[in-house]
């Protein structure tokens, strides 16, 4: 396993995680993202997932947490959208073979993430879903 993402949720706000683990499984890093900064405590997170690592997996390995940048929202109700796009960007780019290199190069692509293609994918997922929702009461 090269990665793992995990959706983080706590008390009304979404962020995400990828937790990057090198070749030899001795050690990974923590990466928070966070579409409004710091919303929630990155060094918490880490803390808690490092422990469901070691304690959980039962692995020994070094960690490292970091709060790497995603774009900010605007408003006070896309965190869970921005987590869908990130976690879909990632896989794309898994697809391609350069997931890994977001994170090495120190982040995101601001690309990524204007308000404008957030704003955008989120009329693409509720499309996805009332499609769904039709197609499941034909």
């Amino acid at each position: 396993m090269r990665y793992l993402v995990v959706p983080i949720h706590g008390t009304d706000h979404w962020s995400v995680v990828v937790i990057r683990f090198n070749e030899t499984h001795d050690s990974c890093v923590i990466h928070h993202m966070d579409s409004i900064h710091e919303r929630h405590d990155t060094k918490q997170i880490g803390t808690f997932l490092s422990k469901w690592i070691i304690y959980g997996l039962q692995v020994d390995m070094s960690i490292k947490i970091e709060s790497t940048g995603i774009t900010q929202q605007t408003n006070g109700y896309d965190c869970g959208v921005h987590v869908l796009y990130v976690i879909t960007k990632l896989m794309e780019a898994d697809k391609e073979g350069n997931f890994l290199e977001y994170f090495e190069n120190g982040g995101l692509p601001d690309s990524w993430g204007t308000t404008k293609i957030v704003a955008d994918f989120r009329l693409k997922v509720h499309e996805l879903f009332t499609n769904l929702l039709e197609s499941d009461t034909q």
